[in-house]
């Protein structure tokens, strides 16, 4: 089990992740140039998917109880066994106008910003136009949702909403409560 601190931690570093994004929109229009990339999205990418990676390991240590370390496919294979409807889960890029739902074909198959995070990490000079706007809206977006699984998991209540991504899974308002719950928690 993560301790509360240790989520509010993760989701300050989300929150920074963030504004990294954020901060990029000044430079690029996200809207119709999503293929566009860089060097600073490449280090979102790396960074998000990292955080993703913790994340990860402990949906599956907080379902089977193993503190074990694992593949992308073992992690798959876990967390879907315990919450299908991540697949489902559906998050807003309010700068580029889209609703994405990051984990969405998972359970079919790969997930395409996993598989650029790999290439990019692994062999940057032959993939660097993997490190593009859209890997990274995607990695941080799955970032988000694993964050919120994790509080749904741990303390029950979701963070607040972000700048950048936004859910129905927030609360409109620091006193109320979100609108809408993870499908995997409905």
């Amino acid at each position: 089990m993560m301790t509360e601190k240790e989520l509010h931690n993760m989701w300050y570093y989300y929150l920074d992740l963030e504004k990294d994004l954020s901060d990029s929109s000044r430079y690029i229009e996200p809207d119709g140039q999503e293929k566009v990339y860089s060097f600073e999205f490449r280090k979102i990418i790396i960074l998000a998917c990292t955080e993703c990676e913790t994340a990860f390991k402990a949906i599956c240590e907080a379902v089977d109880n193993t503190k074990k370390r694992g593949s992308i496919s073992d992690y798959k294979t876990i967390i879907l066994g315990k919450y299908p409807k991540i697949v489902d889960a559906e998050v807003t890029i309010r700068r580029w106008h889209r609703s994405i739902k990051p984990f969405l074909g998972w359970n079919d198959g790969g997930l395409p910003w996993w598989t650029a995070h790999q290439n990019i990490k692994h062999d940057r000079g032959s993939n660097y136009n993997e490190a593009t706007y859209e890997n990274a809206a995607f990695a941080l977006s799955a970032l988000y949702v694993l964050i919120f699984y994790l509080y749904y998991i741990n303390i029950q209540e979701p963070p607040y909403e972000g700048e950048y991504i936004s859910s129905e899974y927030t609360p409109p308002f620091l006193i109320c409560k979100p609108n809408k719950k993870l499908p995997d928690f409905e």
